[in-house]
């Protein structure tokens, strides 16, 4: 049996684990599906910095707690 700590985290990976897939298997598809069979450089970039910016949401700016940063909200 798992600790209420212990508990609390695996739930928070587990509730992760689907969001990240969830963002896979529907959002992705359906932002390639607008743009055409090229993209320019700046789509491009534009993707990365929407890739990056939903899986910093689910998963939570984790650079700032390695570096020892404190977050200001």
């Amino acid at each position: 049996m798992l600790s209420l700590g212990a508990e609390s985290l695996y739930l928070s990976v587990l509730l992760n684990n689907i969001k990240i897939k969830m963002y896979r298997n529907i959002v992705l598809p359906i932002v390639l599906y607008g743009c055409e069979t090229s993209l320019t450089l700046r789509e491009e970039h534009r993707l990365r910095v929407f890739k990056n910016r939903l899986l910093r949401e689910i998963v939570g700016d984790e650079r700032d707690e390695v570096r020892g940063i404190e977050k200001i909200t």
